[in-house]
């Protein structure tokens, strides 16, 4: 099946000024880290007022970077806080019967769909995904009891991953002190 058979809606994020600060935060893809999460969040505020309260993201919007060079998704979660995409992405809703807002996330940031989008969005100047091209990407969806099972799995990986890299950086800190330490002059 296509994509377009599991999309609610699909949208620009709003073209905003940049604000250094406020409550709702504007959300770029710098203020992503390598792995796609939200975790790097600089100073960058939309402006609130009753006319851009329609583009603030609601629970389980799901955000596709779409411009640049760097194409991942994103499922939003109230948790983070009040936000506005920026226009680098479209904001997605999913048919919540057909697909889990987490698997779809999981799915477009699956080594197949990227290799997919990174041909969409070739182009002269900045990378665009087109979204008919985005909608026609054939996909195959499991049940939503294996879509569970599948988010439960990566879940877990992901924490593992999260652990030993924390494990690793201190495992490095400990070596430049102890390289210190072992080449320091002794008198």
């Amino acid at each position: 099946m296509n994509i377009s058979y599991v999309i609610e809606s699909i949208k620009y994020g709003p073209h905003l000024k940049n604000e250094d600060e406020g409550i709702v935060k504007y959300l770029k893809g710098s203020h992503f880290d390598d792995d796609y999460e939200f975790t790097q969040f600089n100073y960058s505020y939309g402006l609130t007022d009753d006319s851009k309260d329609k583009y603030l993201l609601k629970e389980d919007d799901i955000l596709l970077a779409a411009k640049g060079y760097r194409n991942f998704a994103w499922n939003y979660t109230t948790d983070v806080g009040p936000c506005i995409a920026s226009s680098t992405f479209y904001v997605i809703k999913v048919k919540k019967l057909l697909v889990l807002p987490k698997y779809f996330t999981l799915l477009i940031n699956s080594p197949k769909i990227q290799h997919k989008l990174r041909f969409l969005g070739l182009g002269p100047v900045t990378p665009s995904i087109p979204k008919n091209e985005l909608l026609n990407i054939e996909i195959d969806l499991p049940t939503i009891v294996d879509q569970e099972k599948a988010i439960k799995i990566y879940s877990s990986i992901r924490s593992q991953i999260k652990i030993q890299r924390k494990i690793l950086e201190q495992k490095i800190t400990l070596k430049k002190g102890l390289l210190d330490l072992l080449t320091e002059k002794h008198e």
